[in-house]
């Protein structure tokens, strides 16, 4: 294995436009008929005005070219996303956890943030989506899922997927496993992952290694902004406590590379190098070694970087650029696997 795991072949623009938005929080699927869907979500700024929308955008030739965003949720009063908390299912439909939240406080209305998760179909390739299909709230105060990628199945056929919330508005957010029996229609608690009451435990993305052993990556949202690692010997019921990984990575996403060894991808919080990173693992995830910038950046915010293996064997990586002067854009990268 050579100390670059991938290399950086070409990129591509995916989502931009005249008029200055935040295109943020892209996810992508390679679907069973061979084309990339994209979906990301767009608003008027970052996070301050509640009107986000989210869009999808497609490509029949590995990425070269993009078809025109279709918006397939808007609501009026909400900030929606969810374009990169989609689930590909082994049927080849898609399951989507639709974010809506409130940010700002609204006349005769209290002050706190509100938010709820949904969950919405799509049986063709993510032109259609289905009514909702009901609330996902596993904690008291708010609920977001890190849901991308293909489905994560225990043992028994079970449905499992990583949770991060707060018992009620400003307490410590912790990371929890749900599971569900029934093909995502209902989630429940499987177990927690991490809590403390020192670390607010963010987003956690899991993978499951050769021997069967469960390892996960979980962000955290206060300085230095170190990500742990964490396993599970028993398909989640149970984990180890976590662990400094060494990078400091929020919005992990984790890769087997062809070699063997894990990759992880992830916005760098590291000072000295905004922007979008990875780490790699050659002891099934005990420790990491950083192993590159993939984009370097002028500011964190940017990032959340999914990723796909592509036919021939390179990785496509979706990410969205720095947010800066009110504008940022979706971007794709085609990688080679080194190992």
């Amino acid at each position: 294995m050579t100390d670059q795991p991938l290399t950086v072949l070409d990129q591509v623009v995916i989502a931009s436009g005249r008029q200055p938005r935040s295109r943020v929080f892209a996810g992508v699927h390679l679907l069973p008929d061979g084309q990339l869907l994209v979906g990301y979500r767009e608003g008027s700024d970052h996070l301050v005005t509640d009107d986000g929308a989210i869009l999808t955008t497609r490509s029949t030739d590995n990425g070269r070219t993009w078809s025109d965003p279709i918006a397939v949720l808007a609501l009026p009063g909400w900030d929606c996303a969810g374009g990169n908390r989609s689930i590909l299912l082994p049927d080849g439909s898609l399951l989507m956890f639709v974010f809506k939240a409130r940010w700002r406080a609204r006349k005769n209305e209290p002050a706190e943030r509100e938010s709820h998760v949904l969950t919405t179909r799509s049986s063709d390739g993510g032109r259609t989506w289905n009514a909702f299909e009901g609330e996902v709230q596993l904690f008291d105060g708010w609920t977001e899922p890190y849901a991308h990628g293909k489905l994560l199945l225990a043992a028994d056929g079970k449905w499992l997927l990583p949770v991060h919330g707060a018992d009620n508005l400003g307490d410590t957010t912790y990371s929890t496993l749900a599971v569900s029996s029934d093909e995502g229609q209902s989630w429940t608690r499987r177990s927690v992952i991490a809590r403390s009451r020192e670390i607010n435990y963010y987003e956690t993305d899991l993978v499951r290694l050769h021997n069967g052993r469960w390892v996960g990556v979980i962000r955290t949202n206060d300085p230095p902004f170190d990500s742990y690692r964490v396993f599970s010997d028993d398909d989640g019921l149970t984990w180890t406590d976590p662990q400094r990984t060494g990078f400091r990575g929020p919005t992990p996403r984790l890769f087997t590379l062809r070699g063997g060894a894990l990759l992880c991808a992830y916005r760098d919080r590291d000072p000295q190098r905004p922007g979008v990173s990875v780490s790699v693992s050659r002891d099934d995830g005990l420790t990491w070694q950083y192993a590159g910038q993939l984009v370097a950046a002028a500011d964190w915010n940017c990032g959340y970087p999914d990723m796909v293996r592509l036919p021939a064997g390179e990785f496509f990586c979706v990410y969205y650029t720095a947010y800066q002067d009110g504008d940022s854009q979706v971007r794709g990268l085609w990688l080679r696997d080194e190992t």
